[in-house]
């Protein structure tokens, strides 16, 4: 009997310590935790940088330049339109004819974009469900030209100019350093298939001057090490 009392006091003690570190640090009421976060949360200062936030929203402005197919729609868009719907599908329709079938949406956008030679992207074809949808994509110019290069044809100031060409160097027409290139031994490579057809590359070596062999170059090398108080391999 007397074992089970302190064993029952045991426990009274340890449920009171329990319940009181439970009302201390957990059970706190909601003007108290408002109060703790209003103090947790610190404003930002210019100091900071630009926030998380501020560089999502950079992000979405930011207009990647890339190179698209110029088109010029014909003056009868409409009329092409609506007659190759209508031999398709054997009947007239009109432009608020809807797409629904699929195998007939896509005879008739296939024919369209063979007659007019402009092909529809992806995120179009979604969003063309009638007639009219494909009247007002094929009516729609497109600029081959980039926001750049519109830049570049405006009534600029006298001391701003935008070149749209790289000047790149090339030792055999060079004539501002006479060939002489700044970058001994590394050769530019133009990787693109698009633009080494526009641009030219080098060997990296200058005009009239005597290659450099295997055994001059290491020798040099080792002699820049022994400079430095390096040790060559």
């Amino acid at each position: 009997s007397r074992t089970v009392c302190n064993v029952k006091h045991v426990f009274a003690s340890t449920s009171t310590v329990r319940n009181a570190s439970w009302s201390r640090y957990f059970r706190r009421t909601k003007k108290e935790q408002d109060k703790e976060e209003e103090l947790s949360i610190r404003k930002t200062n210019k100091w900071d940088g630009p926030s998380t936030v501020s560089r999502l929203v950079s992000l979405n402005k930011k207009v990647s330049v890339h190179s698209v197919r110029g088109y010029t729609p014909p003056t009868n868009v409409e009329q092409t339109v609506v007659s190759s719907a209508s031999k398709l599908v054997g009947a007239a329709v009109g432009r608020s004819f809807r797409l629904d079938d699929r195998l007939v949406k896509f005879k008739l956008l296939t024919q369209l974009m063979d007659e007019f030679d402009h092909p529809i992207p992806n995120t179009e074809l979604s969003t063309m469900n009638t007639i009219q949808d494909a009247v007002n994509f094929f009516s729609t110019p497109v600029q081959d030209r980039s926001t750049f290069d519109d830049m570049a044809k405006l009534n600029l100031p006298k001391n701003l100019h935008i070149q749209l060409e790289p000047v790149r160097f090339d030792p055999e027409t060079d004539t501002f350093f006479d060939g002489k290139t700044a970058f001994p031994g590394r050769p530019t490579i133009v990787t693109s298939l698009k633009y080494g057809r526009k641009y030219k590359g080098n060997s990296g070596e200058s005009r009239n001057e005597r290659s450099v062999t295997k055994f001059e170059y290491r020798k040099q090398l080792q002699e820049d090490y022994e400079k430095l108080g390096l040790k060559f391999k």
